[in-house]
């Protein structure tokens, strides 16, 4: 289910947040999505990279010029041409079974995301992203989750249009035990108030530059098996830095 800022506060010790294009897919599906169906994606790509525009803006602009047959049912069978990974029903099980919370961040839109989600079993699950509607036959976007401190402040070179960070800090307890599972760019800003990352792809580079402490992943399988490694050592705890990373935010902002 689709929630907004504030709206579904988890309550267990530990919990678990999750990238979803790359990380519970095989691949990007907003980008190809986008790049399929919109005729201006590809010179917005471009704005992007060399960041004249931002990722809200690119999204505005790029589901603004997307074709007439970009269809809800379209877009959904799209995405389910990539799906998701063999072993995401493996991680939800896991952390069902460890009373660890798992809850989805994208920066995506729940036009596909959800339409797998609800084909996987999985729609119960809570999910901060964008929003995409329809009026009169027209896509329209929305960013719930945009904030303007995350623009500003963000690590990434290209800061989320959903701010990752703020769904870290405003749904999980602040005593908890804060997982984070990701792969790319958006994802940056999020590893850095976690208490546990699990890292691969362009994350995994970062961390390494930044000396963040992370356990590299390839499968979501190695992400249960370090889990269960770390429950069984009694790691699973709030640690130090993360901790008064997440404290300095809610004091400033």
């Amino acid at each position: 289910m689709v929630e907004g800022p504030a709206s579904y506060p988890l309550s267990a010790a530990i919990v678990l947040f999750c990238d979803f294009d790359g990380t519970l897919t095989p691949a990007d599906i907003g980008t190809a999505l986008l790049r399929h169906y919109s005729s201006a994606a590809p010179l917005l790509e471009g704005q992007l990279l060399r960041r004249e525009i931002s990722v809200l803006e690119y999204y505005r602009r790029a589901c603004a010029a997307l074709s007439p047959e970009c269809t809800p049912e379209r877009i959904a069978t799209f995405a389910r041409r990539i799906g998701l990974r063999s072993d995401v029903h493996q991680l939800v099980d896991f952390c069902h079974r460890e009373g660890i919370e798992l809850a989805i961040i994208s920066d995506g839109l729940d036009a596909y995301i959800m339409p797998l989600l609800e084909d996987a079993g999985l729609a119960h699950l809570p999910v901060a992203c964008n929003r995409m509607r329809w009026q009169c036959g027209q896509p329209q976007v929305d960013f719930p989750w945009a904030f303007e401190s995350c623009q500003q402040n963000c690590p990434s070179p290209y800061p989320c249009a959903a701010c990752k960070r703020a769904v870290l800090l405003s749904w999980a307890p602040p005593g908890a035990t804060l997982l984070y599972v990701g792969d790319g760019l958006s994802d940056f800003c999020p590893a850095f108030y976690a208490d546990f990352v699990f890292a691969r792809g362009e994350l995994a580079a970062w961390c390494r530059q930044q000396g963040l402490a992370f356990f590299p992943y390839e499968s979501l399988s190695d992400v249960c098996r370090q889990l269960k490694q770390l429950r069984q050592q009694r790691r699973l705890s709030p640690r130090y830095l993360p901790q008064q990373r997440r404290q300095r935010v809610w004091v400033e902002e």
